[in-house]
């Protein structure tokens, strides 16, 4: 049996469920990830011999929930069968750098949190390994597999080129520094769709991905891990060390287009109000419990109890 994890992470809606069911073949109508959710598919090889794959996705950005996941992957199967997708909104170039630096700082960090010093040089030494061509100097690659997912290419296309370009420069030449693949997505566009599919399928069971290399910032981008070049990328920035590079790739981008504040970002409401999420006996515990509190309020805030009794624990 062949055991692969992968792990898709992404801030907010951008995806990831529907990318999800379409690659297990599920019928049921996506609900947006609270936290974390988590799915498992199998697939019979030709020696009969079943791959399973387990899929977590992420969408609340902590690294202690990335870590569980990679810790209780451990469990089962190497870290070199874990990949890291992070998904990406392509059709907000304002958030973009942003929300790229959150998920992959949260994810170096349970990476760090999950694996000691040797499984993680290990891990990259593979990476190196793998790697079609020379590596550059420049290029730093993440130990853990990795790629970049761009969604929303349907709207996406229609900014204006200058942006596009830009964009796709920027994402090509992180990808290609950390390693990492990039595609872009759109859940509107049928060859996209089966493409991601396809690209999960090769991740998660080792299926044959038939990866046809695009480049044309006209047309979605499609570059596996180590098929890039910086010099085919014509991203003009100084000469610089390693470990510093991505700070020149973000200088760059942010200059050009100014990444929006945090703090202008809309608070969701309570999911528990969400009747995708309805829990009939927990929500009628939740209000029993509730309305006790209010009347114990009621009652402190008359003067009636001097404080909210605690029951004793024992």
């Amino acid at each position: 049996m062949n055991v692969h994890l992968s792990l898709l992470v992404a801030r907010g809606s951008y995806g990831k469920t529907t990318i999800v069911h379409r690659f297990l073949e599920k019928d049921e109508a996506p609900k947006p990830t609270i936290a974390m959710d988590y799915s498992f598919g199998r697939k019979a090889g030709k020696s009969l011999i079943k791959n399973i794959v387990h899929v977590w996705e992420v969408g609340h950005l902590t690294s202690s929930l990335v870590s569980a996941a990679m810790t209780g992957s451990s469990l089962t199967h190497s870290p070199h069968h874990v990949t890291v997708l992070i998904i990406l909104d392509l059709s907000q170039p304002e958030i973009l750098w942003t929300t790229f630096e959150e998920a992959f700082s949260v994810v170096r960090n349970a990476m760090k949190m999950s694996y000691d010093d040797k499984i993680i040089q290990e891990l990259k030494q593979q990476r190196i390994k793998e790697r079609k061509k020379a590596v550059e100097k420049e290029v730093d690659p993440f130990p853990m597999k990795l790629c970049l997912i761009g969604g929303k290419y349907d709207q996406f296309k229609d900014l204006s080129l200058d942006k596009i370009e830009l964009v796709g420069k920027i994402l090509r030449a992180t990808a290609h520094i950390l390693g990492a693949g990039l595609y872009y997505h759109s859940a509107k566009d049928k060859s996209l769709l089966r493409r991601t599919k396809d690209l999960l399928s090769h991740y998660g069971f080792g299926i044959q991905f038939s990866d046809i290399k695009c480049t044309d910032f006209e047309k979605p981008l499609a570059i596996s891990a180590g098929a890039d070049s910086l010099s085919s990328i014509d991203l003009q920035f100084p000469q610089t060390r390693p470990s510093a590079i991505l700070a020149t790739i973000k200088q760059i981008y942010v200059t050009r287009i100014p990444q929006e504040s945090r703090s202008n970002e809309i608070i969701l409401e309570d999911p528990s109000n969400d009747p995708n999420f309805n829990e009939p006996i927990i929500d009628r515990l939740r209000a029993q419990r509730e309305e006790e509190i209010n009347i114990l309020l009621h009652d402190m805030l008359e003067g009636r109890i001097p404080q909210i009794p605690i029951p004793d624990p024992s």
